[in-house]
């Protein structure tokens, strides 16, 4: 699953596989429900996030 994109994902890149808007994917993130690392001023999704969100697995 998702092997065309790298271990570590843009927030670009995840509205692109998950075909939602910027804003929608930042407020994922906010509520937690996406983990990422925050790099300066971007925020760095891992692909491995992506996956365990799909399977509808809640963040602790």
């Amino acid at each position: 699953m998702l092997d065309e994109y790298g271990d570590v994902l843009t927030v670009k890149e995840v509205c692109t596989i998950l075909r939602i808007s910027k804003n929608m994917a930042y407020e994922l993130v906010r509520e937690g429900k996406i983990r990422c690392v925050k790099v300066g001023n971007r925020y760095r999704i891992p692909k491995s996030e992506i996956v365990r969100f799909l399977d509808g697995k809640i963040a602790d």
